[in-house]
């Protein structure tokens, strides 16, 4: 089959740099004196966090992917993991204001029913290294590492558009079809999700998720349902030449009894 088109990296960047997350604030009026929420993603730590993640992720692309990995990527990771792994707070890493307020709303909702409890947003720098580090294992087709990365990447950010689409591509790359297309299908309902992303990137990732589906479609020999999702994705953007390329090798399958 022709090659998928992947999550392209210059389109995380334009999403990457406008994304920090909001100003501190305790915890509102209907969660109890013992749930504290808060936010800290506007911090010079956090802010100052994320732009040597936004560096590594532009070192990644000038090709010095583990230079990346192994320093300044796993520099960001060491540092929270050893300020949060035994916190016993919730923490989440959420790429913006709508990210961080669904997770810690939702943090809350289980803490009054246990009672009492603390959910931390801790800005994007963290979910953003480990999808760092999963992006570039993925770039040196080393996909079992690749799938650790982002697997924490998605445990602390769950909503995330970029995060799901460079999962589901990792497990198209592994063969695992079934599984992408579960992941892929979720990212319609993430894009709005993504503060700091336009429209031109949200349309992007659209698409990209519909060309992800129709790709593991195909491999599961669901063509009507692929070539439906090639046509979906054209329909936002006319004349995409992979969802045409594609819908061709499916003319080609069906002509051969495939």
């Amino acid at each position: 089959m022709m090659p998928l088109l992947r999550a392209a990296a210059s389109a995380g960047l334009i999403a990457i740099v406008g994304t920090v997350a909001s100003s501190t604030a305790k915890a509102d009026d209907t969660v109890t004196v013992k749930q504290n929420i808060t936010l800290n993603g506007e911090s010079d730590e956090a802010q100052a966090d994320m732009k040597t993640v936004v560096d590594a992720v532009v070192q990644i692309n000038e090709g010095k992917i583990q230079q990346s990995i192994d320093g300044p990527l796993t520099d960001v990771v060491t540092r929270y993991e050893k300020r949060y792994a035994h916190s016993g707070d919730v923490v989440f890493s959420a790429r913006g204001m709508t990210q961080g307020l669904m997770y810690l709303a939702e943090a809350a909702v289980k803490h009054s029913v246990k009672g009492k409890g603390s959910a931390i947003d801790v800005g994007p720098a963290w979910s953003m290294a480990y999808w760092g580090r999963g992006y570039g294992y993925s770039e040196m087709n080393r996909f079992p590492e690749a799938e650790v990365e982002l697997k924490k990447a998605l445990a602390l950010s769950p909503r995330d558009a970029q995060y799901a689409s460079e999962l589901a591509y990792v497990y198209q790359m592994e063969g695992r079809f079934a599984e992408s297309l579960a992941l892929y299908e979720t990212v319609p309902g993430f894009l709005d999700l993504m503060d700091g992303w336009g429209d031109s990137e949200k349309t992007e990732f659209h698409c990209k998720s519909l060309r992800g589906q129709g790709y593991d479609l195909v491999e599961l020999k669901r063509l009507d349902e692929a070539e439906a999702a090639y046509k979906a994705c054209l329909a936002l953007m006319p004349n995409e030449p992979k969802s045409l390329g594609e819908l061709n090798y499916i003319k080609e399958l069906r002509a051969k009894g495939g």
